[in-house]
């Protein structure tokens, strides 16, 4: 339990940095470089037709989705159950989250210590997972073709027969009650914090961890009436890949879950994102750090929008990579910083397009005067042709790199299925990128690059940001618990 809590908060940091573009290394620099524009991409990637997986639904509702690769004596395999955080009590956030994260802790005939051995014994792995504001909840298991009937017992011991055992969740909750002070001290932590908390007011996106008053809420008794509710055949999708066959995973599965009833189970309506209000800039407050991060951001779309192909190449060019604008400007042109890059989410609700540098105190007025910078360009100039087309290249390239996994391309299958996307969608994903124009992509800048409604997150000394930061709006303080806090502007005078 102890690695997997240090794993997770570990995940957390990991997670928010990638988010938020702050590299641990320094990136080989690109200066100079000349992009020639001849990415390895083949006419062919756009006229590909995937692999197609077996598809059925058990007498129980159990969706069915099987995917032969015999390439090597491998299987990945996942149950997605269709209700996460989003479908959490009233009141009760983490009821899912914790529910996924007990169910491999403790079953009817084994307990956490037994499920960890019998998993190793057989080198598999066995995870379970569900977030704060997801819409699923996830059990996943892999290993060699050779020990899939003791992994599946496992899968389906733990999918079914949860006991959530008080003392497994109080050393959970405590354990992250305790790692929330370390969490605290990271500036990743509260850029990704007051991001969520300024980009999706009152939605349970704003979300990132629990705090130690909901730690505290959360009952066994709580767990097992969401994994009763929602942990229902007719409420999941099982998928698997690898070197299996379609009839004999269908007659393991009658048989695993034989006893897995259906249930009606209560729908969820998942709750649009709140307009974000005016520009502004909200400062955390780190006293005596020397470095800014920054995060700039606005909403943008959901996952089933048209705009979504567009948006995507838009990315690329702003600060999708290294070879993206915002890298070469702040990184290779200025030297504020190791990495700054954009990316670009969406889901079942407006997601975010948002760019991030870590920079030092006295370069944070400067790379703010970028960042505008960049993003007015791309709403205001047309994409030069070469550099467009560049981008195109990267994306579809990269989309022909996932064919080259089988897991990648059940996770695009499962993609498909949960957001209710054409059954064509990834047949056709390298046509729509290729189709692109230059318009397209200045369309969806001048529309989801909002400078009207751009939250800006600094977290840095407030004494020595916050009068670099008012010429760029208004400002608002708050100290590392997210609470309100004076402007330290009578400090930076007396100084």
């Amino acid at each position: 339990m102890r690695k997997r809590l240090s794993l997770l908060i570990l995940m957390i940091l990991v997670g928010a940095s990638a988010a938020f573009g702050q590299a641990t290394m320094q990136p080989q620099s690109v200066k100079g470089a000349v992009i020639k524009g001849k990415a390895p991409v083949s006419k062919e990637v756009l006229k590909v037709t995937l692999p197609k997986a077996f598809e059925t639904k058990l007498a129980n509702g159990l969706q069915v989705i099987v995917l032969e690769n015999h390439k090597l004596p491998t299987f990945a395999m996942q149950m997605v159950i269709l209700s996460g955080g989003i479908s959490d009590p009233p009141g009760k956030p983490g009821v899912a989250q914790m529910t996924g994260q007990l169910l491999r802790e403790g079953t009817k005939t084994r307990d956490s210590r037994q499920i960890a051995e019998q998993v190793d014994s057989v080198g598999a792995t066995l995870t379970a997972s569900s977030g704060l504001s997801a819409t699923e909840s996830l059990v996943a298991a892999s290993g060699l073709t050779d020990n899939l009937d003791q992994v599946m017992d496992l899968f389906a011991d733990v999918i079914l027969n949860p006991t959530f055992p008080a003392d497994e969740l109080n050393k959970l909750r405590n354990r992250t009650i305790a790692q929330l002070r370390m969490l605290r001290s990271s500036p990743n932590f509260l850029a990704a914090e007051m991001f969520s908390r300024v980009i999706y007011p009152n939605h349970p996106a704003s979300r990132i961890m629990l705090n130690a008053d909901e730690l505290r809420a959360l009952t066994p008794e709580l767990l097992k009436e969401f994994h009763s509710t929602y942990y229902r055949p007719n409420n999941a999708i099982f998928a698997i890949v690898g070197d299996v066959k379609p009839t004999d995973i269908v007659t393991r599965l009658e048989k695993k879950f034989a006893a897995w009833q259906r249930r009606d189970v209560p729908s969820t309506t998942v709750p649009q994102a709140n307009e974000v209000g005016a520009a502004k800039i909200f400062v955390v407050d780190r006293p005596g750090s020397v470095q800014t991060n920054l995060v700039l951001g606005t909403q943008t779309i959901v996952r089933t929008d048209p705009d979504y192909s567009a948006l995507q190449v838009m990315n690329r060019i702003v600060g999708g990579g290294p070879s993206g604008r915002l890298f070469m400007n702040l990184r290779e042109d200025k030297g504020y910083t190791y990495g700054a890059y954009s990316n670009t989410s969406a889901q079942k609700w407006r997601g975010i397009f948002q760019g991030s540098a870590q920079v030092q105190n006295a370069v944070t007025d400067g790379s703010m005067k970028e960042f505008m910078y960049e993003f007015n360009r791309i709403r205001d100039e047309a994409v030069p042709q070469e550099e467009f087309d560049n981008a195109k290249r990267a994306i579809i390239g990269s989309f022909a790199l996932q064919l080259e996994s089988p897991q990648s391309i059940l996770q695009n299958i499962l993609t498909q299925k949960l957001y209710g996307l054409p059954a064509d969608y990834w047949d056709t994903y390298p046509q729509k990128i290729s189709a692109l124009t230059v318009n397209d992509v200045q369309k969806v800048a001048r529309k989801y690059v909002d400078l009207g409604h751009l939250q800006v997150v600094a977290v840095g000394d407030a004494k020595t940001i916050v009068e670099p930061l008012r010429k760029y709006g208004t400002v608002e303080v708050y100290d590392s618990e997210g609470k309100p806090a004076e402007p330290p502007a009578a400090k930076a005078s007396e100084k």
